[in-house]
């Protein structure tokens, strides 16, 4: 018969430490993994519904603002050449008044004539997605990282605030002149 001799109280402490500092390490990693994915599944749900809301909504044709891909628009714009406005969307890109840099479009002022294409050709230099939206007029364009072209048309007049709403800069979220602004429509 075998005997197992039974650890002092000393090597159970230290034996039980041991284990529970492995348990707290592998448990943080854990749990930031699972937050992550939480964050990954939010923005990825909110990308879905931002797309679903401006593809879909109930709103007659001549009250709603559409955005719909410059590709998809070619067919249904006016006779008139669309504009085309360039701009840029950089991450800690200008100074605010509380002397921090913010997240910014380099330009966030659009002019528009009712139902005429705008062109907005945007270089994300992020690497996460951000949104012109502006809820009132029904707009929604979710600008993916990297340069693409997005037409806006527009079918009721008003000046109408938009904002990024993907999770980014809050400060820069609620200024216009940094992620938010307006479209005017005349």
């Amino acid at each position: 018969m075998t005997h197992t001799p039974t650890p002092d109280k000393d090597t159970e402490l230290r034996d039980q430490q041991q284990f529970d500092d492995t348990v707290n390490r592998t448990g943080k990693v854990v749990l930031q993994a699972l937050a992550g994915a939480g964050i990954v599944a939010a923005l990825l749900m909110s990308i879905i519904a931002l797309n679903q809301s401006g593809e879909g909504s109930g709103a007659t044709a001549a009250a709603q603002a559409t955005v719909k891909p410059a590709a998809a628009t070619a067919a249904t714009s006016s006779a008139a050449p669309a504009q085309v406005v360039d701009l840029k969307i950089i991450g800690s890109y200008k100074r605010g008044p509380d002397g921090k840099m913010h997240d910014a479009f380099t330009k966030t002022e659009f002019a528009v004539k009712v139902g005429q294409s705008l062109k907005l050709r945007i270089d994300n230099t992020d690497d996460v997605p951000h949104t012109i939206t502006a809820p009132e007029a029904g707009i929604n364009i979710v600008v993916r990282p990297g340069t693409h072209t997005y037409t806006l048309l527009v079918k009721q007049p008003g000046r109408f605030l938009w904002f990024c709403a993907l999770p980014c800069d809050e400060w820069a979220m609620q200024h216009p002149g940094y992620m938010s602004g307006y479209i005017t429509v005349s």
